[in-house]
């Protein structure tokens, strides 16, 4: 009696000592916030990637971002198109964070070279590198029926509750969360293929703090871009610099096709 009493108890005193210990794995979360900014212009710069060790963020449009960390000796992993990638140590939490972002770019007697990117390399070499998390889909709820939706009227079905419940749950969990910032990211990346400071530059002539006030208001959308061909998008520039230059290089609203206006927003598969 007593040895089956042991036997009972057991695992819940495994399930106890799971649950204390990750009671202290989670325990310390804390939220770093920060500030991304351009080493040598001193810009702030938005869209950047931040990555902690279970969670990744991106700078709002002030270049400031929020992210929890699980550890004191976290290192945080900073991303961006035409900067060089960094690592840095998270910091305390109270305490506002600035990393500095190296640009790939080479300012030479007022010649700007910029460094040749491929989208389409970078796209397949990242989609390769993240195939996994690219692939993700999760559960549908008609996974969660063993016939799925190939049963007879009063045929016998059944339910798996754990893949119903994982189908309802999957937009919460980081896996989801993931693959839609690594879709975002590319979405970006495809944008800053067609609208970045080497291309504006030689169709307004816009340079410096100027030009950084123009690429941040006037930075079309992805679905735009996508439909748009080379011709459009020099129209779209003209047309947003003419704006732009009547209103006295203040920050006025873009210049998008009619039908694009309600785009704003990226769209994720």
């Amino acid at each position: 009696m007593i040895e089956s009493f042991f036997e009972l108890v057991k695992p819940a005193k495994y399930l106890l000592v799971l649950f204390f210990l990750l009671s202290g794995l989670t325990s310390y979360a804390q939220k770093v916030t920060g500030l991304v900014i351009d080493k040598a212009t001193r810009q702030c710069i938005s869209g950047v990637v931040i990555k902690a060790a279970l969670v990744t963020t991106r700078s709002n449009q002030l270049g400031q971002f929020e992210i929890t960390i699980s550890h004191p000796d976290d290192s945080l992993k900073i991303i961006h198109p035409g900067y060089q990638t960094r690592f840095v140590a998270a910091g305390k939490p109270n305490v506002l964070l600035t990393i500095e972002l190296t640009s790939t770019v080479n300012n030479l007697n007022e010649v700007t070279i910029y460094g040749d990117r491929n989208f389409k390399k970078d796209s397949l070499a990242n989609r390769a590198d993240f195939a996994r998390q690219f692939n993700y889909k999760g559960p549908r709820v008609i996974d969660a029926f063993t016939n799925g939706m190939n049963f007879s009227p009063g045929e016998f079905f059944s339910v798996n509750l754990l893949t119903l419940v994982e189908a309802l749950t999957k937009k919460s969990t980081p896996e989801y969360k993931f693959n839609k910032l690594l879709i975002r990211d590319e979405h970006e990346q495809y944008v800053d293929e067609h609208f970045n400071r080497g291309i504006v530059s030689g169709i307004t002539d816009l340079k410096g703090d100027t030009l950084a006030a123009f690429l941040l208001q006037y930075r079309p959308t992805y679905d735009f871009v996508k439909k748009s061909t080379d011709y459009d998008m020099e129209v779209y520039i003209r047309g947003c610099f003419k704006k732009f230059k009547d209103a006295g290089y203040k920050n006025v609203g873009p210049v998008l096709p009619e039908a694009d206006k309600t785009g704003g927003d990226v769209k994720l598969n």
